[in-house]
């Protein structure tokens, strides 16, 4: 499932840096660095078990495109001097400190387990599984180190949010699934209410405590309107059916902003050109001529 999910990853990233070739130049340019680095992190830890030959070629890839890309914009129009010398970089890291560029992408997209290793993490269950087993044959309690051990595992496992072993098929299902239908959702009403639907599905899945949750989907709305409000409004329509939900920002003028503009008549009437008025009044006052 761990391969599913990234592999859906690469697919998307890869859909959606494609897509973005038909928004303007500069509208184009975030989505297509964000679809970029989901599509490089997604083969990087697919391919971590052939780092050695994975990531010099990649990176000699790059660099040979950046180059390219930087060279062919030069002769046009004098620019992308900062792409080839980037290019230039990529080629020389790839070729002369290839060493180094394999363990810092080990490192990077490595596991848990890789990192800590399975002899460890062996030794630390055999030596807590003797110790218990010591303990009942003996009949004493544990050293207290490992009952605070225990007490805190025990507080941790009875968290409200949904915690998996990396052999556990449930999380990477549910995460899938739920990425899944967000992309059923973005295509029949738009990416704008997609996104906050997204979140919320993953935070009641998770338990997530009330808070926690409704901040992270004001966060994402937040979001989700930011680049619909100064990127794209397409991502407000869906793609497939056509329909497109109401803005946030009608919405407000519809519903909320009738009910604000009498509170802020209110307020500027009773409050703010007083105090305006007195600070008018009051600062000719303390004027002292040169």
């Amino acid at each position: 499932m761990e391969h599913v999910l990234l592999v859906l990853f690469l697919v998307v990233g890869t859909y959606m840096y494609l897509g973005a070739s038909e928004f303007p130049a500069a509208a184009a340019r975030f989505p297509r660095l964000m679809a970029g680095g989901t599509v490089l992190l997604s083969f990087l830890i697919l391919a971590r078990n052939y780092l050695d030959v994975v990531a010099p070629l990649l990176t000699a890839a790059l660099g040979v495109y950046a180059a390219y890309t930087g060279g062919t914009e030069f002769l046009a129009d004098g620019g992308g001097l900062a792409q080839v010398f980037l290019g230039i970089g990529l080629l020389a890291l790839a070729v002369g400190f290839r060493g180094q560029l394999v363990d810092g992408a080990t490192s990077f997209v490595a596991e848990p387990m890789q990192v800590l290793g399975k002899e460890d993490i062996l030794d630390q269950d055999l030596e807590e599984g003797v110790a218990e087993n010591r303990a009942k044959a003996t009949g004493e309690s544990p050293e207290p180190e490992q009952a605070a051990d225990a007490d805190t595992e025990e507080q941790a496992d009875s968290g409200a949010m949904y915690v998996y072993d990396i052999d556990d098929a449930k999380g990477p299902i549910m995460t899938g699934i739920l990425c899944l239908a967000y992309m059923l959702v973005t295509f029949a009403i738009g990416m704008l209410y997609a996104t906050p639907l997204f979140v919320i599905a993953w935070t009641l899945w998770v338990k997530m405590d009330f808070a926690k949750a409704a901040a992270l989907t004001g966060l994402g709305m937040l979001c989700s309107y930011l680049f619909y409000d100064l990127i794209q409004s397409d991502i407000a329509e869906g793609w497939l059916t056509g329909w497109e939900p109401t803005p946030p920002d009608v919405l407000y003028n519809m519903y909320i902003n009738p009910i604000v503009q009498p509170i802020l008549r209110i307020v500027d009437q009773y409050i703010i050109f007083p105090i305006l008025d007195l600070i008018g009044t009051v600062l000719p006052l303390g004027v002292v001529p040169l």
